[in-house]
């Protein structure tokens, strides 16, 4: 189980979701997330497209699963003529928080083509146990 980190829609969201629509972009973005529950872990999963994984920081404390970073703009050589600029390189920002207990120390991440994957290990307490009847 995890906890999302959101406000109740009320007038003052609506009015400050509409002030940083893209007609108005806020300074940091969401990347979008799927979380997934297996008997042993929880995985995440975001997406994190033209982002290297040096540019990303990942950190766990008291059960908040945070990841971080900055893409880079693409750099031109000489004198460059830009026609369109639709790409924004903002920083981005988001954490979870989980019901779970998770082991810190086995928690693992990768990164391939844009895709961030982190392994959340639950502790053993945490984990489904069957119970025999007598």
């Amino acid at each position: 189980m995890f906890i999302r980190f959101e406000s109740p829609k009320t007038y003052d969201s609506l009015i400050e979701n509409f002030l940083t629509s893209d007609i108005f972009p806020s300074n940091s973005i969401e990347p979008a997330m799927d979380v997934v529950e297996q008997e042993n872990e929880i995985i995440v999963i975001a997406e994190l497209p033209g982002i290297k994984k040096e540019d990303v920081k990942i950190t766990f404390e008291k059960n908040i699963l945070t990841i971080s970073g900055e893409g880079k703009a693409t750099e031109f050589s000489g004198k460059t003529k830009i026609l369109l600029n639709e790409i924004k390189c903002r920083p981005f920002n988001r954490s979870l928080k989980f019901g779970y207990e998770i082991d810190s120390s086995k928690i693992s991440a990768e990164m391939n083509s844009g895709i961030l994957t982190i392994t959340l290990p639950k502790t053993e307490d945490v984990k489904a146990k069957e119970i025999s009847i007598n």
